[in-house]
């Protein structure tokens, strides 16, 4: 339970973030640096609730979790990247990155298709039946995501439904162990998609 001490210290610290915002809106300032500003203070301020010393204190846990809000405002303004790709599998925890992003490269033909241009989705993912989405439809028989950071998310979740299912998908750090995972699912319909894979990475992926 809160003390006086921590109640009043968090309430001076709102107030004064309050009179920020206010500013904020009051000069019409609307650029990016403002905004992740406001981000980062009401994410400090719901997190420090759960701190139980006397004054709010910005842990390892919220700095990551204010990194991670942050980092997806800030890709909202960004073209999609590789790089930002990486970025994201990293804070979603995505297992086997490498082959996931060659799966990536092949399901959007180097994010060229019309599936990812038009629908965000880049690793060719169905709407899901039964297990946790961050879709919002269906375009063209795939699963259609507001935001192509919305795909890597719905990755994850698409991973640790499996794992919730029983299947052994962490815990080797093999790449071979990966490539036999998606086969036996099977991850697609082409007979040849860990073949395309394997040649995708020129052999370097073991």
């Amino acid at each position: 339970m809160k003390t006086i001490k921590q109640i009043s210290s968090g309430l001076r610290v709102a107030s004064d973030y309050v009179e920020t915002i206010r500013k904020v809106w009051q000069e019409q300032v609307s650029n990016r640096s403002a905004i992740r500003a406001i981000l980062l203070g009401v994410i400090f301020l719901l997190n420090s609730y759960l701190v139980p010393g006397g004054s709010p204190v910005m842990t390892e846990e919220m700095k990551i979790q204010a990194e991670r809000s942050l980092f997806y405002f800030d890709i909202r303004y960004q073209p999609f990247s590789e790089e930002l790709l990486k970025k994201c599998l990293e804070f979603e925890g995505v297992k086997y990155q490498e082959i996931v992003i060659l799966q990536s490269l092949l399901e959007t033909g180097y994010y060229t298709s019309d599936i990812f241009l038009n629908a965000n989705n880049l690793f060719g993912m169905r709407y899901p039946k039964y297990r946790p989405t961050v879709a919002t439809g269906i375009y063209r028989e795939h699963a259609r995501y507001a935001h192509w950071s919305d795909s890597v998310i719905d990755y994850a979740l698409w991973q640790k439904w499996y794992l919730s299912q029983g299947y052994r998908i962490e815990g080797n750090e093999d790449n071979d162990f990966y490539l036999v995972f998606l086969n036996c699912i099977p991850y697609a319909e082409d007979k040849n998609y860990i073949p395309k894979l394997v040649k995708l990475s020129k052999g370097d992926l073991a």
